[in-house]
């Protein structure tokens, strides 16, 4: 009488194993659907155990399982997908921080810089009119502010060169 697959594959009507709970590489290949090179690979691997002439087919079911569930965790898919949850992560709390205003964007910043320099430097060059009818008093005056001006501009530089930002000609 020959075997088949049917026979074996089926369970007993007690529920255990007909052969036993110990079983063969090619007939445990057969009832996990693993061909017995792997089964092979796996007990080299030392994720499943042979004991006597076969192996624990519970046992080896489990453990086998549990290799499964490592594999999963470790493969380059997961990995991604917890790059991704930390990247939607990391953007949904920069979306808040904006909307609780503890963060700004940077063109607005800039712009209000912007701003605030031009005012400053109008009334700087205006202010030695302002002060005096005298030409020499209103020489000396430009003079300290145009000195002002140069020190704002060389601690301008010297910020845009500690931060690596580009020429104001060689920006956008």
């Amino acid at each position: 009488m020959t075997e088949t697959i049917t026979d074996i594959a089926r369970p007993s009507p007690l529920g255990r194993d007909p052969e036993g709970p110990q079983s063969s590489a090619r007939r445990r290949s057969r009832c996990t659907s693993i061909a017995a090179a792997p089964t092979c690979k796996l007990e080299a691997e030392g994720v499943i155990r042979r004991q006597g002439d076969g192996f624990p087919l519970d046992q080896s079911r489990v453990a086998y399982l549990r290799h499964l569930r490592r594999e999963r965790r470790q493969s380059p898919r997961s990995e991604a997908d917890v790059d991704h949850v930390r990247v939607k992560t990391e953007m949904f709390q920069l979306r808040l921080m904006e909307k609780r205003r503890e963060l700004v964007r940077r063109d607005d910043v800039d712009a209000l810089i912007d701003e605030l320099a031009g005012i400053t430097l109008t009334h700087l060059s205006g202010m030695a009119a302002r002060c005096s009818r005298d030409i020499q008093m209103r020489r000396n005056i430009d003079a300290v502010v145009d000195q002002v001006r140069r020190e704002m501009a060389a601690a301008a530089l010297a910020k845009a060169n500690e931060w690596n930002e580009p020429p104001p000609n060689e920006q956008d």
